[in-house]
């Protein structure tokens, strides 16, 4: 970006907030006047990107931590900057340090090549075990490095093909939409997840591992394997059989490689058990990181290459969605658009397709701080449109910058932008509908929310 559009842009977006924070509005109070104001700038600056997404956090939390507290009774500075060291940042630290250390120690593509290594030469079958490994790595570790590992084992596949072979295009489309609708799935998959936890934990709603995993992961196998069933649709395969040569991954597995699988084993035991020992997940969380770093498993340089820029990112978008509860923005907003008395239907509707729209022009994590404290207010189905804005956010993936999985298979230069958007806009309506069904009608009749 050229430096006159990043001057532009952050001058707008400075000038939008001391307007909407100085600029008296009629029946608005004072600390709401000023959460809108932080507001709109991050919106600016998130959607611009004129300065780096985690500057924009820290930008935030100085802004709120300012000129908010005084307008809030009970209310002081802390609050705002507590987001950023949150139970749900330890939660997602811990699920960073176990992906660097399937990564470090190569156990991820071990356990790739080893499931892909059974699922035959037939290409439907060889299509669903790349979409169900790229899902479960994503459930685990970050979408961006499942994504790239996957498509890294995919390529030479891909390359050895018929050059006019439809399906391609289908193997090189299911890998980026398999991790982005696996991180569905747990609280640690992708970060919307997270501050959808984190905002429902403020309104004393408590949504430990194994319920989100309850919640989100029928939702996710449907919508893959209706995906799947898209990509072989769309993309129909000239040959019955593919000669599928994969190297295998063996490794000799020394303590280092045990202790590692032994304590994400342990980790994940330990986040599907939390209603029998009662330890928070976050506190889970911190196993790997005491592990991998006590035994020398990881490193110092280890720890400088973990998704700080993300955690950062996220802790601003957790301080915000604070500030719109604590300062009554939400309710401003709800009765401001005029949105209370509309059905729960429309509501679904409108929220998700606002996140599926803003989410394929900034991050997902950026889309989801910023629509998420406004779903808080309303009380749809319990608090099921906080979920589904949460996975709506996760379904978003029409353009090559939607998500950076994405990203990794349009740079492989055998995609081109009208496969991912009329594939990915097809995926958008179903998980419209997926999301609803969840929504409206499973999870509160199963009292799961």
């Amino acid at each position: 970006m050229k430096t006159w559009v990043r001057i532009l842009f952050t001058s707008l977006a400075a000038a939008g907030f001391v307007a909407l924070s100085f600029i008296p509005i009629p029946g608005m109070e004072t600390a709401a006047q000023r959460t809108l104001g932080v507001f709109v700038l991050a919106l600016i600056l998130w959607m611009s990107e004129a300065i780096p997404l985690y500057v924009t956090s820290f930008v935030i939390a100085a802004l709120l931590a300012i000129f908010v507290p005084q307008h809030i009774e009970g209310v002081d500075f802390k609050a705002f900057l507590e987001p950023f060291f949150s139970p749900v940042i330890l939660l997602f630290l811990g699920g960073f340090v176990l992906a660097r250390g399937l990564e470090q120690y190569d156990l991820d593509s071990v356990l790739a090549s080893a499931i892909l290594r059974r699922v035959g030469k037939r290409p439907w079958a060889i299509l669903a075990g790349f979409m169900g490994v790229t899902a479960i790595l994503s459930m685990w570790m970050s979408n961006t490095a499942a994504t790239a590992l996957m498509i890294a084992v995919a390529l030479p596949l891909i390359g050895s093909m018929d050059k006019n072979d439809p399906m391609k295009i289908g193997m090189l489309l299911g890998i980026p939409f398999a991790a982005n609708l696996g991180g569905m799935a747990t609280p640690i998959g992708t970060p919307p997840n997270a501050i959808a936890i984190a905002n429902l934990r403020d309104a004393g709603v408590t949504v430990n591992f194994l319920e989100w995993m309850g919640l989100a992961l029928p939702a996710a196998i449907i919508l893959l394997v209706l995906t799947w069933v898209l990509i072989l649709l769309l993309f129909k395969p000239k040959t019955k059989t593919l000669t599928f040569s994969l190297e295998r991954k063996t490794k000799r597995m020394g303590w280092k490689e045990w202790l590692v699988l032994g304590t994400l084993l342990v980790t994940i035991l330990g986040w599907l058990t939390g209603r029998l020992h009662k330890i928070p997940d976050a506190i889970v969380a911190l196993v790997p990181v005491l592990v991998f770093f006590a035994f020398g498993l990881l490193g110092r340089k280890d720890f400088r290459s973990l998704g700080w820029d993300v955690l950062i990112l996220m802790g601003g978008g957790l301080s915000l969605g604070s500030a719109v509860s604590a300062s009554g923005l939400d309710t401003w907003l709800v009765s401001s658009l005029g949105m209370e008395g509309l059905p729960p239907v429309a509501l679904f509707i409108g929220f998700i397709l606002i996140t599926v729209v803003l989410t394929n022009f900034i991050s997902n994590t950026s889309s989801a701080a910023l629509i998420v404290p406004l779903a808080m207010g309303f009380a749809v189905s319990g608090n099921s449109l906080v979920i589904g804005v949460a996975l709506a956010a996760s379904a978003s993936m029409l353009l090559p910058v939607s998500t950076p999985p994405n990203a990794i298979a349009f740079g492989s230069g055998q995609l081109k932008v009208k496969h991912m958007f009329s594939t990915g806009l097809i995926i958008a309506v179903i998980a419209l509908g997926v999301i609803m069904l969840f929504g409206l009608l499973i999870w509160p009749r199963l009292g799961l929310i």
